[in-house]
């Protein structure tokens, strides 16, 4: 466990320092310049407690009261209390100076860091197949992408205090055990007593770090799931459970955080009551038994004093640190997963031309399991310029010939080719380029319809634009709307009808002026009357677009060049709508 812990100390340490190595150094320079203007401000205090009429020439204390001296002279200075007095406040101003720009430096790597390895991670899942994508829960990647990525930033800042402390307090044992060597290493090894013995409630951070990740992604999964059926959970009834459930979830999720906090506290408070006890016994065995001189004794006292507060921000950063590394270690494996499946970077080989043919030869395709497969030696044609539609039973591998011909997955065994050559990982981006799909759940953002269509094409001219919507039969509700193209039609086109956001879907589709449009069951969802609307948009374009129509219902496929009927892995029969109408075949299939 340890190896684990130290494993990810080193591997966040060595990501922060590599991305910002020049910030990072700035950050550790202003600290120690930030230490040394304390040890500054504490070599005032010396002639200060002379002036107002201390003894300050005995001892170590009379040693710096030396030191001091002989720096005013260098520089032709009569020391007096106004003159002291104005040089500590210009001190404790730069060093206040000093604060606030160390602070923002420290914000900015925090910050920068933080949505660094956000970036990182988002792209690591942009760029993975598929197929890995598919089989991991979104909920889990939103809570990494957010929650976990806050917990880092917070954890860095923290880093950094811990790091900053540490050097201040160094600046404080080096004066206290000037003055008072033989007490100071007493009471530091006190100090490191305590912090040992309390060393068991601080690594428990690590564990509460590793629930609070386990259960906010749950939280994150369930708060997905109910919203996805809210609708469902209203119409059955549901909601007083439904509330049970997630409040269940919540007061967990609230326990560990609340659990993490009473664990900071309690090592706080222990810490604070063991060290002022030790400073209290030291105080008293200094005034009567060494009989320390007043000055020395104040002195000593006011080191302390502000190192107490410095060994309690080392110790309560190091546990937010410590608590944080699961978080760090759960984006960190999430990315590493995402970049072992990642598509292949090979380089672009040229681009792709469709003016033949798409061939599927000879595929198998499993999702997993060897024995098993979705596509069982499938061979398939699919002409430049004409409609073809495959049809048959929900789970036939439908969609997943779609996939395959948009390159998201690739083959077990065989190939598929454009025009004879295959499509390779150098050239399956320029493939996609001229594929145009609609899917059967509509993809909009909660944007204007004039945003959600150049998503497909963000140089297309206002005629394009214009001419997509003809195409697609939306310009005319698109006209009617109060703002027209600029209209915001809410989260996922909830402000639009099923039939509206399906033909905005099949606009942005069209805009891309595509060689392929692939239509995946993309009218299974809507009425009769706006499944016309979509099926005339698609007769308008036959012959000018290369089409792939993916269904279940016979309806959407009457006017399709060829048929092919999917099941069982295989292709049962193909034809005409006539042709396969002779042979009495459409019978069992959804109307």
């Amino acid at each position: 466990m340890l190896n684990f812990k130290n494993s990810l100390m080193g591997e966040f340490t060595e990501n922060l320092i590599s991305l910002m190595p020049r910030k990072v150094a700035l950050a550790l320079t202003l600290m120690v310049i930030l230490s040394l203007n304390e040890a500054v401000s504490l070599l005032i205090l010396v002639p200060l407690l002379g002036l107002v009429g201390l003894d300050v020439g005995q001892g170590s204390l009379g040693q710096i009261d030396v030191l001091v001296s002989n720096f005013f002279s260098f520089l032709g200075l009569q020391p007096t209390l106004v003159l002291v007095l104005i040089l500590y406040v210009v001190v404790i101003s730069v060093s206040a100076l000093l604060t606030r720009y160390q602070t923002l430096q420290t914000s900015q790597i925090q910050y920068q860091f933080a949505n660094h390895l956000r970036q990182r991670l988002y792209n690591a899942i942009t760029n993975s197949s598929w197929l890995f994508f598919s089989r991991m829960k979104s909920s889990s990647l939103a809570h990494a992408l957010t929650n976990e990525i806050e917990r880092i930033s917070t954890g860095t800042g923290q880093f950094l205090t811990f790091i900053a402390s540490i050097m201040i307090l160094v600046v404080y044992i080096i004066f206290a055990l000037e003055l008072a060597g033989l007490f100071t290493g007493v009471i530091f090894a006190v100090g490191i007593v305590i912090l040992l013995v309390l060393r068991r409630r601080a690594s428990r951070s690590r564990t509460s770090g590793e629930d609070i990740t386990t259960t906010t992604r749950d939280l994150y999964y369930s708060i997905l799931q109910h919203l996805d059926g809210m609708k469902t959970i209203k119409s059955f009834g549901m909601q007083d459970e439904n509330k049970k459930i997630f409040k269940k979830q919540s007061n967990q999720v609230a326990g560990n955080y609340l659990q993490a906090i009473r664990s900071y506290a309690d090592v706080k408070l222990l810490f604070d009551v063991g060290t002022v006890i030790v400073l209290a016994l030291m105080v008293f065995i200094l005034i009567e038994v060494v009989k320390l001189p007043t000055a020395s004794l104040f002195l000593l006292i006011y080191l302390f004093v502000r190192m107490i507060p410095q060994f309690s921000t080392v110790q309560r950063a190091y546990q937010y640190f410590i608590n944080m590394l699961p978080a760090f270690g759960n984006v960190s494996s999430l990315e590493e997963q995402f970049l072992d499946n990642s598509e292949s970077k090979e380089k672009d080989n040229g681009s792709v031309e469709f003016k033949e043919s798409i061939k599927l030869e000879n595929v198998f395709f499993s999702y997993g399991d060897e024995n098993q497969f979705t596509l069982d030696n499938l061979n398939l044609e699919i002409p430049a310029g004409k409609t073809i539609a495959l049809a048959g039973p929900s789970g036939a591998g439908k969609s997943t010939v779609a996939d395959l011909v948009m390159g998201l997955i690739s083959p077990d065994q065989g190939k598929v080719t454009v025009d004879g050559k295959p499509i390779t990982p150098s050239s399956v981006a320029s493939w996609r380029n001229r594929i145009g799909y609609v899917a059967q759940e509509t993809f909009l953002f909660n944007e204007t319809i004039r945003f959600n269509l150049k998503l497909a094409r963000p140089d297309a001219s206002e005629d394009d634009l214009k001419e997509a919507l003809k195409m697609a039969a939306a310009y005319d509700f698109v006209s009617k709307l109060p703002e027209g193209m600029d209209t915001v039609i809410g989260d996922r086109g909830v402000r639009l009808s099923g039939g509206e956001r399906q033909r905005l879907a099949l606009a942005r589709a069209l805009l891309r002026k595509p060689s392929l449009l692939i239509m995946d069951e993309a009218t299974s969802n809507l009425d009769s009357d706006n499944e016309k609307k979509i099926l005339k948009a698609i007769d308008d374009i036959h012959g000018e677009i290369t089409i792939l129509m993916i269904a279940h219902r016979i309806s959407t496929i009457k006017n399709a060049d060829i048929i092919h009927l999917i099941d069982k892995s295989e292709i049962m029969e193909s034809g005409t709508w006539q042709e396969l109408s002779d042979k009495g075949i459409f019978w069992d299939l959804p109307v």
